[in-house]
């Protein structure tokens, strides 16, 4: 799982010829804290299927607003610049895979 820093522009990362799965979340958010562990463990068992890049919303707070991010955890599966899905909220690993497996 890619970390973005403020410093790095998100089109950089975002797979063009396939599925990207966003992660914003923030330090603070507790919710956050416990979905990490979670998508990084997806992402590694999945990422022939995707790339995954974590955002935080307080250092990249351009890229949360392009993307109309107004609650965090939120993961979000782009293909081709184009938003095919999201989830908000904190979900176990089985209800994660389950809802990524539907949709790539």
């Amino acid at each position: 799982m890619k970390q973005l820093t403020s410093a790095e522009n998100l089109d950089d990362f975002v797979s063009k010829d396939g599925f990207s799965l966003l992660f914003f979340s923030a330090s603070w958010c507790g919710p956050c804290q416990q979905m990490k562990p979670v998508v990084e463990g997806v992402a590694s068992m999945m990422s022939d299927r995707f790339n995954t890049i974590r955002l935080d919303v307080d250092q990249s707070p351009q890229a949360a607003a392009e993307y109309g991010i107004r609650s965090v955890p939120t993961l979000m599966l782009v293909k081709d610049d184009q938003i095919m899905a999201q989830q908000v909220g904190a979900v176990p690993p089985q209800q994660l895979m389950q809802w990524l497996n539907q949709r790539t």
